[in-house]
């Protein structure tokens, strides 16, 4: 996920009363129940345990690590798919620790972010850039090692590999080639948003994020009002205003909208 260089959320705003300030990715279009857009803000600001602190990982944790592993005993070949936080170091398990300690190598979309991570925790596994702009290129590398054994975890910025992220084309190649894909659950931004936003959570649809092309926006964001459950999109911070303007004017003003920005973050909305 993006929430490291996306600013997110929770609160529920008018369109008229939107400043430039609010800079977020995340909304929840529900049900027609709602009559018009209200004002509302419910998230308590959280302490924040920082990817710059200098502080030291507690030793209960390090011990409780390595008892875990030897408990289980080594893991076996194959590509985990391990999440990560999406903003404070405390939302990671233990199980996935325990992976990215084991692991020969560490697929990572920024390897300079993602190397903080692992400095917290003092993780030594060498990390292997792997984003967008590299898949392609480094499948026939990383399916070597695979097929050679080894045990090659990928991780993301922030949240669960594939989702909006690098790591859906390698799970699917792994798929085909019967290599083992073993995911590590962890922190999902927008499950995250859409737990505390107050809307329906029996049914809703992921978007993620909406197409540049101004047509096909507008195709996805009618095909989204015309669906009853809760709608989940990604917005970058400068397109926020765009879509809200968009959005309103084919959503109408029976749907209410919440915004999530700076999840589990200090400033938390």
């Amino acid at each position: 996920m993006l929430l490291r260089r996306l600013p997110s959320s929770a609160v529920s705003v008018a369109v008229t009363a939107l400043s430039r300030r609010w800079t977020s990715p995340y909304f929840f279009l529900p049900q027609r129940r709602f009559q018009s857009f209200n004002s509302i803000s419910f998230y308590p600001k959280l302490s924040l345990l920082s990817f710059s602190s200098t502080s030291e990982i507690p030793s209960e944790t390090t011990d409780l690590i390595t008892d875990q592993s030897s408990k289980r005993g080594p893991l076996k070949p194959g590509l985990y798919l391990v999440g990560t936080p999406i903003g404070n170091l405390e939302d990671i398990t233990l199980r996935a620790l325990r992976v990215l300690k084991s692991a020969d190598v560490i697929l990572s979309e920024d390897t300079r972010h993602s190397g903080k991570l692992l400095h917290y925790y003092s993780i030594k596994t060498p990390l292997l850039s792997y984003h967008k702009f590299n898949e392609s290129q480094r499948e026939h590398t990383v399916l070597k090692r695979l097929k050679e054994g080894e045990i090659v975890a990928l991780i993301s910025d922030a949240g669960m590999p594939g989702i909006s992220d690098p790591g859906t084309e390698l799970a699917k190649i792994c798929v085909d080639e019967n290599i083992p894909v073993i995911p590590i659950p962890g922190p999902s931004a927008f499950l995250t948003a859409l737990s505390a936003s107050g809307l329906s959570t029996d049914e809703f649809t992921f978007v993620g994020f909406l197409p540049k092309h101004a047509g096909s926006r507008k195709e996805r964001l009618m095909t989204s009002a015309s669906e009853t459950p809760t709608q989940i999109f990604y917005v970058p911070p400068h397109k926020l205003s765009q879509f809200l303007e968009e959005s309103s004017l084919i959503f109408g003003d029976s749907r209410q909208c919440v915004i999530a920005r700076e999840l589990t973050k200090m400033h938390e909305e």
